[in-house]
């Protein structure tokens, strides 16, 4: 009899495991395809994850993620930082896409290093006069004011690129999305506020491109901090304002850069 139980228990666990691997959910289905490197099919299962579901936001991350990290790899590095800022802080995937993004970022820096000379030093030394010395190669790097200006207007095009490629996904996206985006544009506004300008003679035109994206990263940053607090998609009475004041600056700024150039 005993036996005869048992058997019943261990067929009625095998139906209940079998019955719960079969209703795994679109979100767990990615996660293990995810887990598998199986990215097409992982990208199909959180896509059917409907915008009103509790499991939608870490979706949409992973589906950033993975697109991003398909761009990293084949050296498609914009679109690939534009992907990857969109993966939210509680994605477990959040640490390596802010490797990759140092990464781009660095690749990025190392693409405005100055050519090096390379100078050989010749010292004199018992029994060993005219010899060269090994590992004593001194490396010196000389950049220009206009290097530096250049550079410096580079980055900070690239950023307001990026931050308006942000500020767009936000403004149009649903209000439950528009915090993660949200966090991003900051981000990038204090990456641009962190820019370091080392020229000695410093471009009046460069210096008033920064203050004026500055003045508008805030704005818009405002104004979609407003639309989450009205719980509202686009802007309403209270809100309108703060859109129109960051498109006159946006404006300012786009006519800003062309001076730059």
């Amino acid at each position: 009899m005993n036996a005869k139980k048992r058997l019943i228990n261990l067929i009625l666990l095998i139906i209940f495991i079998t019955a719960g691997c079969s209703n795994m959910g679109h979100y767990e289905k990615g996660k293990e395809l995810l887990a598998n490197k199986q990215y097409p099919e992982a990208i199909t299962e959180f896509q059917k994850i409907e915008s009103g579901e509790k499991d939608y936001r870490l979706a949409q991350s992973k589906i950033a993620y993975i697109q991003g990290l398909q761009s990293f790899n084949d050296s498609l590095f914009n679109s690939a930082e534009v992907l990857l800022t969109r993966v939210v802080s509680d994605d477990e995937f959040y640490h390596e896409s802010q490797l990759m993004l140092d990464k781009i970022t660095q690749r990025r820096l190392n693409s405005f290093a100055p050519k090096t000379d390379t100078v050989i030093i010749r010292e004199e030394e018992t029994g060993s006069k005219g010899k060269e010395k090994p590992n004593e190669n001194i490396k010196v790097e000389v950049k220009t004011d206009a290097e530096l200006t250049t550079n410096f207007i580079k980055q900070q095009s690239e950023l307001i690129e990026k931050f308006e490629s942000l500020y767009q996904s936000a403004y149009t996206t649903g209000t439950e999305s528009k915090s993660n985006y949200l966090s991003n544009m900051k981000s990038v506004a204090f990456r641009l506020h962190a820019l370091d300008y080392g020229a000695k003679e410093k471009d009046a035109n460069a210096l008033e491109l920064k203050q004026k994206a500055t003045a508008w990263m805030n704005k818009r940053i405002e104004f979609i901090n407003r639309l989450i607090k009205d719980n509202s998609i686009k802007e309403t009475n209270t809100s309108r304002s703060l859109k129109e004041e960051g498109d006159k600056l946006y404006y300012s700024v786009t006519q800003q850069l062309k001076k730059t150039k």
